[in-house]
């Protein structure tokens, strides 16, 4: 019974900490638009995402390297190989900092300093959460996440109606110092674990998984900031809202998905393309079910926001069809997983970098033709969110067709 609970009280550690980062990120929007306004939430998480666009070469192309060397590190050596990584990343940072000051005189960005200071400080938390998930420190990540809450919400919430830049730094702060406390105690650990040097390559890897993860990613990172150029910050706001409730959404059915996959990779290497084909059918099932609860909810939810007060981001022209359209593309991205799960049992990762860069190059394109086109407001927002649909529609398809040419016994 004890080893029970505790495997339990195990799970529920890991799926706080995994789902820390989109739900810190919803409570944080949600008090910058209670505490600053709309338009003060539209500016904040216009920056954001671009920071977090640059991030993705800057903390997560080298969290990938965190989590696939430092568990493997040897006795002793996690603080040493960390260090180094950390060093790599730090450079990054810095080269990722240089389109600042070019995006802010394009009109793109609001605020160059405190984006840079975003910039590092999410990189900072990003590769320390990794960290502590690569030596499966959930109750120190926790204590972290919890900290990082706390201190962004009392900045917000005490200072934010006097000071709009409290948005930016209610967040860089905490994580900026954070991440110099860590570097700090890195150096002075990984004098004991031996060399810190990167082994050759490791930027290349890097970069090459950020580039990955950008042509994955890069389709609803770049919305707040395309709305923001068509209709203003107060819609900007909006959108930011809607896009954080529904990366909180996404923790579901992904973490369906992963924990399928094991059981996935058993059957694809050991049985026939018959029971891979039904495994593949039950995922897609369970997929079905979870994301039609999860969309009824979420229809709920927005219905009883929308009922509870005036707010004025909900009162904005085409607010439910922009939360409708935006709901839609999330159920259908995320029909396609058991195609994408195969793929991963079989290590095949050229395809879907092909189908996820012709997908992103046809959404930018069209989205460049409804900024060129369309009149400002939200009829050209609307034709952005109808796009992204679009574009996740084909990129479904493009991937079912390469997959069935990959695999016609399993998908015929």
């Amino acid at each position: 019974m004890k080893a029970r609970v505790a495997t339990l009280l195990r799970r529920g550690e890991v799926l706080a900490v995994t789902a820390a980062p989109g739900g810190q990120r919803l409570l944080h929007f949600a008090l910058v638009q209670a505490v600053c306004g709309t338009e003060a939430l539209g500016r904040f998480a216009n920056d954001l995402s671009i920071a977090m666009m640059l991030g993705l070469f800057s903390a997560v192309g080298w969290s990938a390297l965190v989590l696939a060397r430092v568990p493997v590190a040897g006795e002793g050596r996690a603080a040493a190989v960390m260090f180094g990584l950390s060093r790599g990343a730090l450079v990054f940072t810095a080269l990722a900092c240089l389109p600042l000051p070019l995006l802010a005189w394009g009109g793109w960005l609001f605020e160059a300093g405190w984006t840079a200071l975003l910039l590092a400080g999410w990189t900072a938390y990003t590769l320390a959460r990794h960290y502590g998930l690569a030596l499966a420190r959930y109750r120190l990540l926790m204590v972290m996440e919890t900290l990082l809450v706390v201190l962004l919400a009392a900045g917000v919430a005490l200072f934010g109606g006097r000071h709009p830049w409290m948005a930016y730094a209610a967040l860089a702060l905490p994580t900026a110092l954070m991440g110099l406390a860590g570097l700090v105690l890195l150096a002075r650990r990984a004098r004991a674990g031996g060399d810190a040097t990167l082994p050759a390559g490791s930027a290349r890897t890097a970069a090459e998984q950020a580039a990955l993860n950008f042509v994955s990613a890069g389709m609803s990172m770049i919305l707040v900031p395309f709305t923001v150029r068509v209709a203003g910050e107060g819609y900007g706001g909006l959108v930011a809202l809607i896009g954080s409730l529904t990366s909180v959404l996404l923790l579901f059915p992904r973490a369906l998905s992963f924990n399928a996959l094991p059981a996935l990779a058993r059957v694809v290497r050991q049985q026939g393309s018959g029971e891979v084909r039904a495994t593949l059918a039950a995922l897609r099932r369970d997929l079905v079910r979870l994301n039609s609860g999860l969309s009824l909810l979420a229809v709920l939810a927005w219905g009883g926001l929308a009922w509870w007060g005036q707010r004025p981001d909900f009162a904005l022209a085409g607010a439910s069809a922009i939360f409708v359209l935006q709901l839609a593309s999330f159920y259908v991205g995320q029909l396609v997983l058991p195609e994408a799960n195969y793929l991963q049992t079989v290590e095949e990762t050229r395809l879907p970098l092909r189908v996820n860069v012709l997908s992103l190059v046809i959404f930018v394109a069209a989205c460049a033709g409804v900024m060129w086109v369309a009149p400002r407001g939200v009829d050209a927002v609307l034709c952005l969110f109808v796009v992204l649909l679009g574009a996740t529609l084909s990129r479904n398809l493009l991937l079912r067709r390469a997959v069935l040419r990959r695999a016609p016994e399993v998908f015929a």
